[in-house]
């Protein structure tokens, strides 16, 4: 995540929603949405969102055996 792009406030998101996703499709980064002065919700392409649950299982998994 760039901080300097990759960063917004949930006004300037609700202005530009479209071009926030499409960032985030194209660019492969997660997106941070602050609320208040404060991380808010990070928005996260779905391709990395599963690698990342399926090696969190895997993780998992041996812990259990």
């Amino acid at each position: 995540m760039d901080i300097s792009k990759d960063v917004c406030t949930l006004e300037e998101l609700e202005k530009g929603a479209k071009q926030v996703i499409r960032n985030v499709e194209t660019n492969q980064r997660p997106f941070m949405v602050m609320s208040n002065g404060k991380p808010g919700v990070l928005i996260i392409p779905a391709g990395i969102m599963k690698t990342k649950l399926t090696a969190l299982k895997a993780v998992c998994e041996l812990a259990e055996s």
